[in-house]
Formats: C-alpha cells, sequence, structure tokens
C-alpha cells in the first residue's frame, strides 16, 4: 500500500468517524432535550399536587368558617345574650377562621413559589 492509498484509506476512516460523531452528537441533544421534557412534566405534576392541596386545606378552612358563621348567625337570631357578647363572639370566631384561611393561602402560594 503507497502513502496515497494510506492517506485515501486515513481520509475515508475520518469522514466515517465524523459521520458517526455527528449522529452521536444528534442522539444526545435529543436525549438531553427529553430529560428537559421530563423534568418540566415533572414540575407541572408536583404544581398541580400543590394546588390541589391548597384547595383541600381552603376546602376545610371555608368549612369552618362557614360553621362559625352558623353559630354566631344561631346566637344572633335567639337573641339570648346580650348585643355586646354576640358581636364578640361573632367578631373573634369570624376574626380567627379567616385568619386561618389567609395563612393557609400564604402558606400554599409559598409552597408553590418554591
Amino acid at each position: 500500500m503507497d502513502t496515497n492509498e494510506r492517506i485515501a484509506r486515513l481520509e475515508q476512516q475520518i469522514d466515517e468517524l465524523t459521520s458517526t460523531q455527528d449522529v452521536l452528537r444528534h442522539r444526545l441533544a435529543r436525549a438531553q432535550r427529553d430529560q428537559w421534557q421530563s423534568r418540566v412534566e415533572d414540575l407541572e405534576v408536583q404544581f398541580h399536587l400543590g394546588a390541589m392541596e391548597a384547595n383541600d386545606r381552603a376546602a376545610v378552612l371555608l368549612e369552618e368558617l362557614r360553621k362559625k358563621w352558623a353559630e354566631v348567625r344561631g346566637q344572633l337570631d335567639e337573641a339570648t345574650s346580650t348585643a355586646s357578647g354576640v358581636g364578640d363572639t361573632m367578631r373573634s370566631g369570624l376574626e380567627s377562621a379567616v385568619r386561618d384561611l389567609r395563612k393557609a393561602l400564604l402558606d400554599s402560594k409559598a409552597r408553590i413559589s418554591a
């Protein structure tokens, strides 16, 4: 085998290796894209689970707020105590329920943002 043949053979090998390298780069890019797609989908699932948890917690707190309101309204309807006593009961119960609801929503928002 003379020098020209060896050069031609080496050039052919270089071309084959370059082609193989291009294919491998393409596969790597596709694998990285798929990996990022999976990460995005995982984040979407986590977001939806967090939102569901926040909704569940808010629903419980809203139900508690409704119960407190029903209690206070019942006391107002019965008029068995003084106006100031009922007002204090109503105010403290509703303030507590609203405070709990606000805290739950802020906590959920913080978890979703994190």
